[in-house]
């Protein structure tokens, strides 16, 4: 592969060269030290940096809180010294020790703009360029200046993703599709650590243990990844990096506090705010640690009111819905309140080896929003999770365990007693994996790896489901051949609720015609294995009432209708196919990016929630009561029920979860961005998305529903002007997305287009005491 771009970069900048003389008289032979202080661009003090010397002996240190270094024992003579950070140019010079007093030398540091590098797209560190798959980086910079309030909003700003948030804490995020509730196509990690919990196959964003003091960067691969990542990276995957706490120690004290806008009927004026406390520090050479313990409150969003209008779906054939008002949902919006705290413990070990000891808890609460309605998750909801990943050269090894829990009564829906539906869920995974990378033949850089997983369930909705086992092997080949670059990856995976072995296949080619440009065509396949509950689903829902007294004055209460919904031990892995076309150039030293991709995708085999009732009679279930099946309790003769089928009134009677057709999706990506020499940043990304195309023809069962398919928006697009200095911070926001087709509910008059918005993010800040302090102001239209 290419030489590393360090060698080519020494560059020498030395602020003051001081030397202090306490007898005013040269030493002949006693050994002096070497202290001074190493900035970052900024001017502020940077912490974990390599400063080496070698001579008559060679001595390394890294720079403690504020950069500060200290290097002692050195003999009088020359030196080699050398400065270095991944990220940052390295500094090189030739000094000479002949005093006997301590020599102070501080330094500034400039980022090597070119040498941005990710761990998601080959599951380790290369560079940004020389990935093999679609990928965006929201790096530390745009991290400090944002006025986010989640990270939701963060990855707005990323083309082709799409950001929903139904509450204050229920965030839904999707690349290439619709953000429906629950989405499970997203794969999200932190530090390699899935937040994806495939009980329900959903991603809790608000049970991120880390606060955005601690993040180093967001990486957001979009595309399918199952070829690296296995099960359930189906449009993408996005993986929180954090900051080592060697190169960030000190004490990071964040508060913030707004207002919420809402309507007097709502309640009037809200409140939101958060704390973070972060602390890290070097022990010593081998071990380095930072806790952070962080706490998040709102007040609940305005809830919509009024009827939805009454249209026709936009997928063909055209079928009627909305018409619903939510003022006839009754139901008290709920806020939410998160607390974390979070510990991680650096070892090395060795030169090239290292360990990661990380540990954290975090909570929440607040509004869940499913196709049956809202559910409140209380207030014991959390998650534990623990880490250790060790690293040395191309060998790596990690395990990890997860343990999420949490109660969520429904606010509206009731099950078939007419008791609050009520999901309680326990969910444990424990995850073992090794892996190796490593350069053959000058050309070939070959990595391989494995994992094995072992889940638990405990699930009231879903009694049956117990645990579950699931391993997976992978090998990638990145062949450099010059101005081409080839990787070819494969894994295959295993899970105990499938049949056979999944394969995930990915090929890529890179073309660099011209230094700074090239061109990428790819394909890959990924899967989404069946959830917990979509195998073991077994509730009873109230779907509705009918006025049985219209037939028997006798009979003074309405009649619940009963819905059976039940898991399928039958459903096969969904799969996707994509195919991908882009251009990125590099230009400027790194300071200019532009990118533009193409993407098509067939997605088969679509575990769906509500298929056709016609799917359903395939597969051997009634979906309607009869007069031979009436409903339990059914007060009324059975031969009522087939007078009401002459005028099409039916009552549901059982839904399962299936594999029904297959849909393609398409969409364009451009995007722009500038980073000045002063602190000032630029950006500018555009997102087109075709409208989701069924291949099943008109009339087939496993065409999936009209009412059933969401439609992304089809255009977005974000602006963003940000500033970073050693004084001033600040940012400037603009996204925007189209209206969007809602089609996340079994209650058709409840769905609909989402209007289209413009959300509007500023802030601007101020450092005090060199960096110690800073004050920013934000402001958002939520």
């Amino acid at each position: 592969m290419r030489e590393s771009s360090f060698a080519k970069r020494f560059a020498v900048s030395i602020m003051t060269v001081m030397v202090c003389l306490s007898s005013g008289v040269w030493a002949l032979a006693a050994e002096v030290s070497l202290q001074g202080q190493v900035l970052d661009q900024n001017g502020l003090g940077l912490p974990g940096v390599t400063v080496a010397v070698e001579g008559q002996v060679l001595k390394a240190v890294l720079s403690q809180v504020e950069g500060r270094y200290h290097i002692i024992g050195l003999p009088p003579g020359p030196y080699r010294l050398t400065v270095n950070m991944p990220g940052f140019v390295v500094i090189s010079d030739e000094i000479e020790i002949n005093s006997e007093a301590p020599v102070v030398l501080d330094f500034q540091m400039q980022p090597a703009f070119e040498e941005t590098v990710v761990v998601s797209a080959s599951r380790s560190t290369v560079a940004l360029e020389d990935s093999p798959t679609t990928i965006s980086v929201i790096g530390r910079g745009q991290i400090e200046t944002t006025a986010a309030q989640n990270i939701g909003d963060l990855l707005r700003t990323v083309p082709g993703v799409n950001v929903v948030q139904s509450s204050a804490r229920d965030v839904n995020i999707a690349s290439r599709g619709s953000s429906d509730f629950l989405t499970g196509t997203q794969l999200a990690m932190v530090d390699g650590r899935p937040l994806f919990f495939d009980f329900f196959n959903l991603v809790f964003w608000d049970l991120l243990s880390v606060s955005a003091p601690d993040v180093q960067q967001i990486e957001v691969v979009r595309g399918p990844a199952s070829a690296m990542w296995g099960a359930n990276a189906v449009t993408g995957v996005v993986n929180v990096v954090t900051r080592p706490p060697r190169t960030s120690q000190g004490l990071e004290i964040t508060m913030t506090g707004g207002l919420l806008g809402r309507s007097a009927e709502a309640g009037g004026t809200g409140a939101m705010g958060a704390f973070n406390v972060r602390w890290a520090d070097a022990i010593n050479d081998h071990f380095a640690y930072r806790l952070s313990v962080g706490y998040f409150m709102s007040d609940a969003f305005q809830r919509p009111t009024g009827a939805l209008p009454v249209i026709e779906t936009p997928i063909k054939p055209p079928v009627t819905v909305g018409g619903g008002s939510f003022d006839d949902v009754s139901y008290v919006n709920e806020g939410t309140a998160q607390p974390k705290i979070d510990l991680r413990i650096d070892q090395e070990i060795s030169r090239d080896g290292s360990i990661s000891y990380s540990a954290g808890m975090s909570g929440t609460q607040g509004i869940l929003h499913t196709p049956i309605g809202p559910f409140e998750l209380l207030n014991n909801t959390k998650l534990l999770y623990g880490q250790v990943a060790y690293r040395r050269g191309g060998f790596h090894a990690s395990t990890f365990a997860n343990h999420l829990s949490g109660d969520a009564p429904a606010l509206v829906s009731v099950d078939g007693e007419a008791k609050p539906l009520r999901i309680e869920f326990k969910s444990g995974t424990y995850d073992l994996e090794v892996g190796w990378r490593d350069l053959y033949f000058n050309r070939h850089l070959f990595s391989f790896g494995g994992n094995f997983r072992h889940n638990t369930y405990d699930l009231s909705i879903a009694p049956d489901a117990d645990s579950r086992q699931q391993a997976g092997a992978f090998a990638q080949d990145e062949m450099d051949l010059g101005a081409f670059r080839i990787a070819l990856a494969l894994r295959t995976d295993y899970f105990d609720n499938l049949d056979g072995l999944l394969v995930s296949p990915r090929a890529a080619v890179l073309w660099m015609p011209l230094p700074g440009h090239s061109f990428k065509l790819s394909f890959n396949r990924a899967f989404r294995a069946p959830s917990a509950i979509d195998n073991h689903l077994d509730i009873s829902i109230t779907g509705g009432y009918f006025p049985v007294s219209e037939f028997d004055p006798r009979l003074e209460d309405d009649f619940p209708i009963v819905v059976n919904s039940i898991g399928n031990l039958d459903l096969k892995e969904e799969t996707i196919d994509a195919w991908e076309i882009g251009y990125s150039a590099h230009l400027n030293d790194g300071r200019t990016r532009i990118d533009v991709n193409a993407y098509t995708s067939r997605t088969d085999d679509l575990i769906s929630v509500n298929p056709s009732k016609e799917a359903l009679a395939l597969a051997g279930i009634d979906p309607y009561y009869t007069s031979e099946n009436p409903p339990p309790g059914w007060p009324l003769p059975p031969i009522v029920l087939d007078f009401l089928e002459l005028y099409d009134i039916r009552f549901p009677s059982t839904v399962m979860i299936m594999n029904i057709g297959s849909v393609r999706n398409r969409g364009v990506e451009a995007s722009v961005s500038h980073l000045f020499p002063s602190g000032w940043n630029v950006y500018a990304n555009y997102s087109y998305q075709a409208e989701p195309e069924m291949l099943d023809p008109v009339g087939d069962p496993m065409r999936p529903p009209s009412e059933t398919v969401s439609v992304p928006p089809a255009h977005r697009f974000n602006l963003g002007l940000g500033y970073n200095a050693k004084d001033y911070l600040g940012s400037l926001t603009v996204n925007y997305a189209d209206k969007a087709f809602f089609a996340q509910g079994l209650n058709p008059s409840y769905l609909g287009y989402s209007d289209a918005y413009t959300l509007v993010g500023a802030s601007v800040g101020k450092r005090w005491k060199q960096g110690k302090f800073t004050t920013t102001l934000k402001a958002l239209n939520v």
